[in-house]
Protein backbone atom coordinates (compact mmCIF):
# COMPACT_ATOMS: atom_id res chain seq x y z
CA UNK A 1 0.00 0.00 0.00
CA UNK A 2 1.14 3.50 -0.72
CA UNK A 3 1.40 6.52 1.00
CA UNK A 4 1.89 4.54 4.36
CA UNK A 5 4.99 4.39 6.71
CA UNK A 6 3.22 0.92 7.96
CA UNK A 7 1.46 -1.18 6.27
CA UNK A 8 0.83 -5.12 7.72
CA UNK A 9 -0.93 -7.34 5.70
CA UNK A 10 -2.40 -10.70 6.95
CA UNK A 11 0.71 -11.46 9.29
CA UNK A 12 0.76 -14.38 11.49
CA UNK A 13 3.40 -15.26 13.99
CA UNK A 14 2.93 -18.80 15.50
CA UNK A 15 5.27 -20.69 18.16
CA UNK A 16 5.84 -24.00 17.88
CA UNK A 17 4.78 -26.23 21.48
CA UNK A 18 6.84 -28.59 23.02
CA UNK A 19 5.52 -32.19 22.39
CA UNK A 20 3.12 -33.31 24.79
CA UNK A 21 2.28 -37.05 26.16
CA UNK A 22 4.30 -39.60 23.97
CA UNK A 23 5.91 -36.80 22.32
CA UNK A 24 2.33 -36.24 20.07
CA UNK A 25 3.06 -32.89 17.70
CA UNK A 26 1.18 -30.03 19.67
CA UNK A 27 -0.55 -27.50 17.58
CA UNK A 28 1.23 -24.51 17.44
CA UNK A 29 0.69 -21.44 19.61
CA UNK A 30 -1.04 -18.75 17.05
CA UNK A 31 0.68 -15.26 18.86
CA UNK A 32 -0.91 -13.16 16.16
CA UNK A 33 -2.92 -14.49 13.18
CA UNK A 34 -4.30 -13.23 10.02
CA UNK A 35 -3.68 -9.38 11.29
CA UNK A 36 -3.58 -6.36 8.95
CA UNK A 37 -3.24 -2.92 9.80
CA UNK A 38 -2.04 0.10 8.25
CA UNK A 39 -0.39 3.68 9.74
CA UNK A 40 -0.06 6.94 7.45
CA UNK A 41 2.68 9.03 8.23
CA UNK A 42 2.30 11.41 11.30
CA UNK A 43 -0.52 9.17 12.06
CA UNK A 44 -1.52 7.62 16.09
CA UNK A 45 -2.78 3.98 15.97
CA UNK A 46 -3.21 2.68 19.08
CA UNK A 47 -2.82 -1.09 19.23
CA UNK A 48 -5.42 -2.43 22.42
CA UNK A 49 -6.00 -5.64 24.05
CA UNK A 50 -5.54 -7.58 27.42
CA UNK A 51 -2.06 -8.96 28.14
CA UNK A 52 -0.89 -12.20 26.21
CA UNK A 53 -3.46 -11.07 22.96
CA UNK A 54 -0.10 -10.83 20.83
CA UNK A 55 0.17 -6.85 20.58
CA UNK A 56 3.78 -7.19 21.37
CA UNK A 57 4.41 -9.95 19.07
CA UNK A 58 3.19 -8.12 16.51
CA UNK A 59 5.24 -5.16 17.59
CA UNK A 60 8.45 -7.18 17.76
CA UNK A 61 7.39 -8.90 14.22
CA UNK A 62 7.26 -5.70 12.81
CA UNK A 63 11.14 -4.96 13.43
CA UNK A 64 12.12 -8.13 12.66
CA UNK A 65 13.29 -9.79 16.05
CA UNK A 66 10.14 -12.49 15.73
CA UNK A 67 9.82 -13.92 12.05
CA UNK A 68 6.69 -14.45 10.59
CA UNK A 69 5.07 -17.39 9.67
CA UNK A 70 2.98 -16.32 7.11
CA UNK A 71 1.94 -13.11 5.99
CA UNK A 72 3.79 -9.52 4.88
CA UNK A 73 5.23 -6.52 6.81
CA UNK A 74 6.52 -3.76 5.10
CA UNK A 75 7.95 -0.25 7.00
CA UNK A 76 8.81 2.79 4.53
CA UNK A 77 8.18 0.94 1.51
CA UNK A 78 10.67 -2.25 2.65
CA UNK A 79 9.44 -5.30 3.67
CA UNK A 80 10.50 -7.03 6.71
CA UNK A 81 9.78 -11.03 6.06
CA UNK A 82 12.47 -11.00 3.07
CA UNK A 83 14.89 -8.31 4.61
CA UNK A 84 18.23 -9.16 4.35
CA UNK A 85 21.01 -8.21 7.70
CA UNK A 86 21.74 -4.99 5.54
CA UNK A 87 18.06 -4.25 4.77
CA UNK A 88 16.99 -4.60 8.36
CA UNK A 89 19.48 -2.47 9.64
CA UNK A 90 17.91 0.29 7.13
CA UNK A 91 14.28 -0.48 8.30
CA UNK A 92 15.66 -0.49 12.06
CA UNK A 93 16.30 3.29 10.82
CA UNK A 94 12.94 4.23 10.21
CA UNK A 95 11.37 2.72 12.73
CA UNK A 96 12.26 2.46 16.39
CA UNK A 97 10.52 0.77 19.57
CA UNK A 98 9.89 2.08 23.01
CA UNK A 99 9.98 -0.44 25.67
CA UNK A 100 7.40 -0.50 28.77
CA UNK A 101 10.79 -0.29 31.50
CA UNK A 102 12.97 2.27 31.12
CA UNK A 103 15.37 0.99 33.74
CA UNK A 104 15.78 -2.87 31.81
CA UNK A 105 16.30 -0.47 28.55
CA UNK A 106 19.06 1.40 29.64
CA UNK A 107 22.52 0.06 30.23
CA UNK A 108 23.58 1.57 33.60
CA UNK A 109 27.42 1.52 32.77
CA UNK A 110 26.68 3.46 29.93
CA UNK A 111 26.23 7.39 30.50
CA UNK A 112 23.16 8.45 29.35
CA UNK A 113 24.94 10.34 26.25
CA UNK A 114 26.90 6.96 25.12
CA UNK A 115 23.44 5.59 25.67
CA UNK A 116 21.74 8.31 22.98
CA UNK A 117 24.91 8.43 20.73
CA UNK A 118 25.59 4.89 19.93
CA UNK A 119 22.82 4.50 17.28
CA UNK A 120 24.48 7.14 15.79
CA UNK A 121 28.28 6.29 16.34
CA UNK A 122 27.55 2.70 15.29
CA UNK A 123 25.91 4.02 11.99
CA UNK A 124 28.85 6.45 11.11
CA UNK A 125 26.50 9.31 11.51
CA UNK A 126 28.68 11.70 13.73
CA UNK A 127 31.44 11.64 16.22
CA UNK A 128 33.66 13.90 18.18
CA UNK A 129 31.50 17.37 18.77
CA UNK A 130 29.38 16.66 15.96
CA UNK A 131 27.89 14.07 18.24
CA UNK A 132 27.75 15.39 21.42
CA UNK A 133 26.20 18.68 20.03
CA UNK A 134 23.59 15.77 18.68
CA UNK A 135 22.98 14.15 21.94
CA UNK A 136 22.58 17.76 23.71
CA UNK A 137 19.59 18.47 21.01
CA UNK A 138 18.03 15.38 21.65
CA UNK A 139 18.64 15.62 25.50
CA UNK A 140 17.02 18.78 25.32
CA UNK A 141 13.81 17.96 22.92
CA UNK A 142 13.06 15.44 25.53
CA UNK A 143 13.08 18.11 28.57
CA UNK A 144 16.40 17.39 29.97
CA UNK A 145 19.38 19.25 30.26
CA UNK A 146 22.64 18.69 27.77
CA UNK A 147 24.68 18.32 31.17
CA UNK A 148 23.13 15.40 32.03
CA UNK A 149 24.91 13.66 29.22
CA UNK A 150 27.58 12.26 31.80
CA UNK A 151 25.12 11.11 34.07
CA UNK A 152 24.37 7.31 34.77
CA UNK A 153 21.16 5.65 34.41
CA UNK A 154 20.67 5.10 38.66
CA UNK A 155 21.04 9.42 38.76
CA UNK A 156 17.55 9.65 36.97
CA UNK A 157 13.55 9.07 37.76
CA UNK A 158 11.76 6.58 36.23
CA UNK A 159 10.02 9.23 33.99
CA UNK A 160 13.49 10.85 33.34
CA UNK A 161 14.87 7.18 32.21
CA UNK A 162 11.63 7.17 29.93
CA UNK A 163 12.34 10.36 28.53
CA UNK A 164 16.18 9.00 27.83
CA UNK A 165 15.06 5.95 25.95
CA UNK A 166 12.56 8.38 23.76
CA UNK A 167 15.80 10.55 22.79
CA UNK A 168 17.79 7.89 21.99
CA UNK A 169 14.55 6.28 20.07
CA UNK A 170 14.67 9.98 18.05
CA UNK A 171 18.07 9.76 17.34
CA UNK A 172 18.33 8.31 13.85
CA UNK A 173 14.82 10.65 13.10
CA UNK A 174 12.65 7.43 12.26
CA UNK A 175 9.32 7.76 10.46
CA UNK A 176 7.78 5.22 13.10
CA UNK A 177 8.32 4.70 16.79
CA UNK A 178 6.88 1.99 18.18
CA UNK A 179 5.85 2.81 21.82
CA UNK A 180 5.14 -1.18 23.70
CA UNK A 181 3.23 0.07 27.01
CA UNK A 182 5.44 3.27 27.27
CA UNK A 183 4.18 4.61 30.62
CA UNK A 184 2.34 1.61 32.19
CA UNK A 185 5.74 0.99 34.17
CA UNK A 186 5.66 4.71 35.38
CA UNK A 187 3.81 6.64 38.40
CA UNK A 188 0.49 8.02 37.67
CA UNK A 189 1.26 11.44 37.97
CA UNK A 190 3.85 11.09 35.52
CA UNK A 191 2.39 9.27 32.57
CA UNK A 192 0.44 12.17 31.48
CA UNK A 193 3.97 14.37 30.92
CA UNK A 194 5.11 11.40 29.26
CA UNK A 195 1.78 11.42 26.93
CA UNK A 196 2.43 14.94 26.12
CA UNK A 197 5.63 14.89 25.35
CA UNK A 198 5.32 12.39 22.71
CA UNK A 199 2.40 14.15 21.16
CA UNK A 200 4.73 17.67 21.34
CA UNK A 201 7.15 15.12 19.37
CA UNK A 202 4.93 13.94 16.88
CA UNK A 203 3.53 16.92 15.96
CA UNK A 204 7.41 18.91 16.04
CA UNK A 205 9.20 15.98 13.72
CA UNK A 206 5.84 14.26 11.44
CA UNK A 207 6.64 10.83 13.02
CA UNK A 208 4.22 8.21 13.18
CA UNK A 209 3.49 6.16 16.34
CA UNK A 210 2.01 2.81 16.92
CA UNK A 211 0.99 3.02 20.75
CA UNK A 212 0.65 -0.49 22.48
CA UNK A 213 -1.54 -0.70 25.56
CA UNK A 214 -3.91 -2.92 27.69
CA UNK A 215 -5.44 0.32 28.77
CA UNK A 216 -7.50 2.36 26.20
CA UNK A 217 -8.00 5.37 29.07
CA UNK A 218 -4.04 5.96 28.20
CA UNK A 219 -4.72 5.18 24.69
CA UNK A 220 -7.67 7.75 24.25
CA UNK A 221 -4.93 10.45 25.26
CA UNK A 222 -2.92 9.66 22.15
CA UNK A 223 -4.13 7.77 19.16
CA UNK A 224 -5.87 8.58 15.90
CA UNK A 225 -7.16 5.72 15.62
CA UNK A 226 -7.85 2.20 17.66
CA UNK A 227 -7.07 -1.59 16.59
CA UNK A 228 -8.73 -3.73 18.82
CA UNK A 229 -6.71 -7.36 19.19
CA UNK A 230 -8.00 -10.61 21.17
CA UNK A 231 -5.94 -13.26 20.71
CA UNK A 232 -4.02 -12.55 18.02
CA UNK A 233 -7.09 -11.18 15.55
CA UNK A 234 -8.19 -7.72 15.42
CA UNK A 235 -11.64 -7.72 16.31
CA UNK A 236 -12.78 -3.81 15.72
CA UNK A 237 -10.42 -0.97 14.54
CA UNK A 238 -12.14 2.76 14.38
CA UNK A 239 -11.51 6.67 14.51
CA UNK A 240 -11.16 7.05 18.69
CA UNK A 241 -14.29 9.42 18.30
CA UNK A 242 -16.16 6.46 16.93
CA UNK A 243 -14.89 3.77 18.85
CA UNK A 244 -15.64 5.57 22.30
CA UNK A 245 -19.04 6.89 20.68
CA UNK A 246 -20.39 3.26 19.74
CA UNK A 247 -17.72 0.46 20.17
CA UNK A 248 -19.64 -2.30 17.87
CA UNK A 249 -17.53 -4.94 19.55
CA UNK A 250 -18.70 -7.03 22.98
CA UNK A 251 -15.10 -6.84 23.62
CA UNK A 252 -14.34 -3.30 23.20
CA UNK A 253 -17.70 -2.57 25.07
CA UNK A 254 -16.09 -4.94 28.03
CA UNK A 255 -12.59 -2.91 27.76
CA UNK A 256 -14.32 0.53 27.44
CA UNK A 257 -16.20 -0.48 30.74
CA UNK A 258 -12.96 -1.64 32.64
CA UNK A 259 -11.39 1.42 31.71
CA UNK A 260 -11.08 3.88 34.66
CA UNK A 261 -12.82 7.41 34.88
CA UNK A 262 -11.14 10.40 36.17
CA UNK A 263 -14.04 11.50 37.05
CA UNK A 264 -15.92 10.20 40.44
CA UNK A 265 -19.53 10.46 39.56
CA UNK A 266 -18.79 9.56 35.53
CA UNK A 267 -16.98 6.74 37.34
CA UNK A 268 -19.67 5.50 39.38
CA UNK A 269 -22.74 5.71 36.79
CA UNK A 270 -20.83 3.32 34.17
CA UNK A 271 -22.40 0.28 33.58
CA UNK A 272 -20.24 -2.56 35.13
CA UNK A 273 -19.59 -5.68 32.75
CA UNK A 274 -18.11 -9.03 33.97
CA UNK A 275 -16.50 -11.46 31.36
CA UNK A 276 -18.21 -14.71 32.14
CA UNK A 277 -16.56 -18.12 30.56
CA UNK A 278 -13.00 -19.59 30.09
CA UNK A 279 -10.38 -17.43 27.78
CA UNK A 280 -8.98 -19.77 24.80
CA UNK A 281 -5.67 -21.04 24.56
CA UNK A 282 -3.61 -19.82 21.45
CA UNK A 283 -3.01 -23.03 20.85
CA UNK A 284 -6.25 -24.34 20.70
CA UNK A 285 -8.36 -21.49 19.15
CA UNK A 286 -12.15 -22.25 19.14
CA UNK A 287 -13.55 -23.08 14.98
CA UNK A 288 -15.45 -19.86 15.12
CA UNK A 289 -15.35 -16.19 17.54
CA UNK A 290 -12.46 -16.55 19.42
CA UNK A 291 -14.34 -15.00 21.80
CA UNK A 292 -17.18 -16.47 21.83
CA UNK A 293 -17.01 -18.37 25.45
CA UNK A 294 -16.98 -15.40 26.62
CA UNK A 295 -19.61 -13.24 24.42
CA UNK A 296 -23.27 -12.51 26.33
CA UNK A 297 -24.30 -12.37 22.14
CA UNK A 298 -22.38 -15.77 21.37
CA UNK A 299 -25.02 -17.85 18.75
CA UNK A 300 -24.40 -21.31 16.92
CA UNK A 301 -23.10 -19.12 14.22
CA UNK A 302 -20.47 -17.63 16.76
CA UNK A 303 -19.42 -20.79 17.79
CA UNK A 304 -18.88 -22.45 14.07
CA UNK A 305 -17.98 -19.97 11.86
CA UNK A 306 -15.76 -17.16 12.08
CA UNK A 307 -16.49 -13.74 11.72
CA UNK A 308 -14.66 -11.30 9.22
CA UNK A 309 -13.79 -7.72 9.74
CA UNK A 310 -16.12 -6.02 7.60
CA UNK A 311 -16.18 -2.10 7.25
CA UNK A 312 -18.95 0.34 8.47
CA UNK A 313 -20.22 3.53 6.98
CA UNK A 314 -18.24 5.48 9.52
CA UNK A 315 -15.31 4.35 8.72
CA UNK A 316 -15.27 1.59 11.46
CA UNK A 317 -14.48 -2.42 11.24
CA UNK A 318 -15.58 -5.06 13.03
CA UNK A 319 -15.59 -8.91 13.30
CA UNK A 320 -18.39 -9.74 14.59
CA UNK A 321 -21.77 -11.60 13.73
CA UNK A 322 -24.09 -9.21 15.74
CA UNK A 323 -22.31 -6.11 15.76
CA UNK A 324 -25.43 -4.60 14.53
CA UNK A 325 -26.77 -5.42 18.31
Amino acid sequence: MSGVVLDVRDAAVHFRSRGGFLRKAAPPLKAVDGVSLAIAPGETLGLVGESGCGKSTLANAILGLVPLTGGRIEVAGRAVDSADRVSLSAIRSDAQMVFQDPALSLNPRLSIGAAIGEPLLVRGLATGQALRDRVASLLKAVGLEPDHASRFPHAFSGGQRQRIVIARALALQPKLVICDEPVSALDVSVRAQILNLLVDLQRERGMSYLFVSHDLSVVRHIADRVAVMYLGRIVETASMSVLFGKPRHPYTQALLAAAPEPDPVRQRAKPRRVLDGELPSPANLPPGCAFSSRCPLASDLCRSERPTLSARPDGASVACHHAEE
